[in-house]
């Protein structure tokens, strides 16, 4: 282990001074005192986080799978909703999975630098519910006992002038067993997880699938497959789904949502358009220009709908044609996003004039942990908003940033050294990531549209750099 061949190189080093000494006795009392500056050779890192609801409520015992250069760490989260792992010897990229009762399976991904320096790094990670199901049942479908029957429902579908052009070509040759038709309407709905003060401003979202519609599935390579027997439409309002431009300020990824629902089955189609309604707990108040995102499953991209989204007394409503991951976005509120370090109070270890050795140094420092936000609800009031308002506008920060409070964790970087009289490890550097974001909402009122400007600072890693020297001179830094 590299822990034991540092403990080796220490003793090497222990021998050869006393040697050294033994062997100068004629030598002055200046080079007998002369002590070499401790070489700083080890590097640990740690990686700590918290798992939580949407609601921001702590998730103890989620079970966590990391992989990293084809090894594999496990660990669970305390009551806290807290996970530490310490003492990682490797940099590089490290995998997380995440499971837990009654949630969705929840990943991220750290990567720690190859720089010679010890990292800590801070991760939120949201659980979400598992979503909700209701079965297509055999009284809701209209039945097809031949191909025939089905080829003249699928004509009859792509004939209607709200069908889809995919459609159009996607059933012009179907079997009984590729489309699934409604005899009656189905109707999904589920709320989006909030905390116990917030439960006026938790959003309801709703799929509804008209009578007649015909549905079919269409595989990874966009063929049109057999669809399950047992079909069962799915909905699961989420936090937050990862793309890959997240932290664009310019992409619609970065852009705040009203609502996020993932819709199942994956590759589920419709010949014309059903209604997707989100929501608008806020009464005469809305937010302004919401549209309606799709994530591309192949690009991993958010891109904007063709689909009109509607403000109307019953929330915003849209027509979807196929199942995916969809957002109602606010794209004229993309953040302002700043990226910073703060630096970190440090003190080294000083053994120069110390009566023994020191063993296994290590050097105690805090960081904070989690989101710090401005005060939402006093900018809320001093524009004359509602209640309701402000706690749409707190979740939806909320759900973008993982969560909207900061603790101040106490953690150790253990250099594994041993410091003789005469040594001493500095710290050349200290320092955490910290990434600012602005956004100013856009809420329509009664009377005229008022702005509120919100500021947050999300906390990253930590790096520490430290260096060795003596009561002679500087040693080289880690």
């Amino acid at each position: 282990m590299k822990m034991n061949s540092v403990f080796k190189k220490w003793s090497l080093l222990t021998f050869v001074a006393a040697a050294t000494t033994l062997g100068c006795l004629s030598c002055s009392d200046k080079d007998q005192e002369r002590v070499e500056p401790p070489v700083v050779e080890t590097v640990v890192h740690s990686i700590s986080g918290m798992v939580l609801t949407p609601a921001e409520a702590a998730i103890g015992g989620a079970k966590l799978v990391v992989a990293i250069d084809g090894k594999t760490l496990e660990a669970t989260t305390d009551a806290q909703g807290k996970f530490a792992l310490e003492d990682l010897a490797t940099a590089g990229t490290y995998a997380f999975v995440f499971t837990a009762d009654g949630r969705i399976d929840a990943t991220a991904e750290v990567v720690i630098a190859d720089d010679k320096k010890s990292h800590n790094e801070s991760i939120t990670v949201v659980m979400d519910k598992k979503p909700v199901e209701q079965e297509v049942t055999e009284e809701v479908k209209v039945e097809h006992t031949t191909d025939e029957d089905a080829q003249k429902a699928a004509d009859e579908a792509t004939q209607q002038e709200n069908a889809t052009e995919d459609a159009k070509a996607d059933l012009a040759n179907v079997t009984k067993e590729q489309i699934v038709q409604t005899k009656e309407e189905v109707k999904v709905e589920a709320t989006t997880e909030v905390a116990t003060e917030d439960a006026e401003a938790a959003v309801k979202v709703e799929v509804a699938i008209p009578a007649q519609t015909v549905m079919y599935v269409k595989d990874d390579a966009g063929k049109v497959v057999e669809a399950p027997k047992n079909l069962a439409i799915s909905i699961a309002p989420v936090a937050n789904v990862a793309s890959a431009e997240d932290n664009t300020a310019t992409s619609p990824a970065a852009a705040p949502a009203v609502a996020t629902v993932v819709c199942g089955p994956d590759g589920l189609h419709f010949a014309t358009p059903i209604e997707l309604t989100v929501a608008n707990p806020m009464g005469d108040e809305s937010f302004e220009g919401a549209s309606l995102y799709y994530l591309n499953p192949k690009t991993n991209l958010w891109e904007k709908e063709t689909a009109e989204v509607k403000l109307t007394e019953n929330g915003y409503k849209t027509e979807v044609t196929h199942f995916s991951a969809y957002s109602v976005k606010l794209p004229g509120i993309t953040p302002k996003i700043t990226d910073a370090t703060e630096k970190l109070s440090v003190e080294g270890v000083d053994n120069t004039t110390g009566s023994k050795t020191l063993t296994k140094v290590e050097i105690p420092y805090s960081i904070k942990q989690g989101v710090e936000v401005s005060d939402i609800k006093a900018a809320c009031t001093a524009q004359g908003l509602s209640d309701i308002s402000f706690r749409m506008i707190k979740n939806i920060v909320a759900n973008r940033m993982g969560a909207t409070t900061v603790s101040t964790e106490e953690k150790t970087y253990k250099t594994g050294m041993d410091l003789l009289v005469g040594q001493g490890i500095r710290v050349v550097s200290a320092s955490q990531t910290v990434t600012g974001y602005t956004w100013n909402f856009k809420v329509v009122t009664l009377s005229g549209v008022k702005t509120v400007t919100v500021t947050a600072k999300k906390y990253g890693a930590a790096s520490i750099q430290v260096q060795g020297y003596s009561k002679d001179h500087t040693g080289g830094s880690n």
